[in-house]
């Protein structure tokens, strides 16, 4: 190719590549910027495991200098990172999340977050309050029918009754569609625009 004609294919490039390039600026979130999400569905401390994913919705806009750079509604993608199935009476359920992405105008953003752990009640004062009712019931009707040693078999029964009582009553941890989670960013990630 002759020089001149080299020189017209690369001014024609130039002409044509540059604006697009100068249009599709980037802005940049800061690390230690807020993410609120909802999640979309509900998830269960039994069937949740550990890589498992996620959609939410971004909750709150994310700006900078006035400028919205993750709009509400914009689709968060949740990974699961621990799932912690209690089986005892004082123990809790725990699931802990992160944000893996962001989906901003058609594209996919990767994002490092912060952990945020989501706790199930805990059944421990509540499951000793009803082995200790238990055990006093059941001390009271033995001693009425059969004196000191009933008021023992009585306390006994009763105790056992009541940790059936308080164990059977367990529930798994149950994290609802439409549940807020707080979240930060731990790296700055590059939005376009």
């Amino acid at each position: 190719m002759r020089p001149r004609a080299c020189f017209v294919v690369l001014s024609l490039f130039v002409l044509t590549i540059v604006p697009h390039v100068l249009s599709a600026t980037a802005e940049v979130l800061s690390a230690g910027t807020p993410l609120n999400v909802r999640t979309t569905q509900p998830i269960d401390a039994d069937s949740a495991r550990v890589g498992m994913r996620l959609d939410a919705i971004v909750d709150d806009p994310v700006s900078t200098a006035g400028r919205i750079l993750v709009p509400r509604g914009a689709l968060a993608r949740l990974e699961v990172v621990s799932v912690e199935r209690s089986s005892n009476l004082k123990g809790r359920d725990r699931i802990t999340f992160r944000i893996d992405s962001l989906q901003i105008g058609g594209r996919t953003y990767p994002v490092a977050t912060s952990y945020v752990e989501v706790k199930g009640r805990s059944e421990g004062k509540r499951a000793t309050q009803k082995i200790i009712g238990g055990a006093g019931i059941g001390a009271a009707v033995g001693g009425l029918l059969g004196g000191g040693s009933g008021a023992l078999w009585g306390a006994t029964a009763g105790g056992t009754t009541g940790a059936i009582i308080a164990g059977s009553g367990k529930t798994h941890l149950s994290v609802p569609a439409e549940t807020r989670l707080h979240f930060r960013l731990n790296a700055a990630t590059r939005i376009e625009s």
